[in-house]
């Protein structure tokens, strides 16, 4: 069975990572979660 190359076009990542320089872990930001909910965490900050 071989491969087929897919005509659809790719999506986009929803989620940017990046490492805390104090830390060292990795840390998973998901850029796609609705504007109340984004609220909501930053008030929880």
């Amino acid at each position: 069975m071989g491969a087929k190359p897919c005509s659809q076009p790719l999506k986009s990542n929803p989620f940017i990572t990046y490492r805390d320089p104090i830390t060292g872990k990795w840390i998973v930001v998901n850029q796609t979660l609705p504007k109340a909910a984004e609220q909501a965490q930053l008030a929880a900050a």
